[in-house]
C-alpha cells in the first residue's frame, strides 16, 4: 500500500511541475520567431524603441507564475531608459520642463 502512496505523490509531482511549465527552476523554452513575439517584442519593433505615453498605457505583459515575465519588463525599462539618456533633439538646452517645479 506504501508503494502506492509514493506512486500517487510521484504523478502529482510531474504533473504540477508540467502545468506550471519548469523543471529545475527555469521556464520552458520559447522559441524566437516572429509569429511568437511578446506584445513587448511587437511594440519595441513597431516604435523602432521610441515609446510614447499612449505605447506605455496600452501595453500588455504576459502574466508568468509569480507575477509578469521579468525578461519583457526589463526589455521595456532598457527601451525607455535608452530613451531618456539620448537628448532630445527638438527642444533647446534652456528650455523648461513643465513637471519641474519653479526655483
Amino acid at each position: 500500500m506504501l508503494w502506492l502512496n509514493i506512486l500517487a505523490l510521484l504523478i502529482i509531482a510531474v504533473v504540477v511541475v508540467l502545468l506550471l511549465g519548469k523543471w529545475n527552476g527555469e521556464p520552458a523554452p520559447r522559441e524566437d520567431t516572429p509569429e511568437n513575439l511578446s506584445s513587448v517584442d511587437q511594440l519595441l519593433e513597431r516604435t523602432h524603441g521610441v515609446l510614447s505615453a499612449d505605447d506605455l498605457e496600452n501595453v500588455e505583459l504576459d502574466p508568468a507564475v509569480r507575477g509578469y515575465r521579468m525578461d519583457q519588463v526589463d526589455k521595456l525599462l532598457d527601451a525607455l531608459a535608452q530613451q531618456l539618456r539620448e537628448p532630445d533633439q527638438g527642444t533647446s538646452a534652456d528650455s523648461t520642463d513643465v513637471n519641474r517645479p519653479d526655483p
